[in-house]
């Protein structure tokens, strides 16, 4: 037999326009599962391919309240990340050699793994202050970039949660940024 609740729970449906393309770089109530998912698209092999680094790594390190910007992990210890409930001493040390890894990806993959809008066969430059400057002209000049993936790329410039990430790039020595 089953039985029926007299009423139904009601459901609040998020605004759609709160979660898109540049919204959730930063954990908080609202962002978290977004925010999961950008952390695992940045780790995995369409972003940085970090070996070894997945959800679950992802889930101890939120957790434990390691992490609560898309990159603070750049920053953990050794000692943070063996301190971490979940991790062994080895898997921590794996841990920390992948994420370190990341240091050294190419600006490109960097830039893919932080979300830039598709820009088919946009010949990109080598560092972020050549791409910054692009104007809608300048993007739509470039092969398979219309006016509206032109505006995508142009905010994604100059969105301030992605410069904040930049800056974080830049100060941990990523090349490009």
């Amino acid at each position: 037999m089953v039985a029926r609740q007299p009423q139904r729970a009601e459901i609040t449906v998020p605004h759609a326009n709160d979660y898109h393309r540049l919204s959730c770089w930063q954990l908080s109530f609202a962002c978290k599962s977004q925010f999961r998912a950008r952390l695992i698209w940045l780790s995995g092999k369409q972003g940085l391919a970090l070996p070894g680094v997945g959800p679950g790594s992802w889930d101890k390190l939120l957790k434990a309240q390691r992490i609560s910007n898309l990159l603070d992990w750049l920053e953990l210890t050794g000692e943070q990340l063996a301190s971490t409930q979940g991790f062994t001493s080895r898997g921590a040390e794996q841990l920390k050699q992948s994420l370190h890894m990341a240091r050294q990806r190419p600006f490109r993959t960097w830039l893919r793994a932080m979300g830039l809008p598709p820009c088919g066969a946009a010949k990109l430059a080598d560092n972020w202050a050549a791409l910054a400057q692009r104007d809608l002209t300048q993007w739509q000049a470039e092969p398979g970039i219309n006016l509206a993936r032109a505006q995508a790329l142009q905010a994604f410039f100059r969105q301030p949660e992605v410069l904040a990430l930049r800056a974080q790039l830049q100060l941990v020595g990523v090349a490009g940024f």
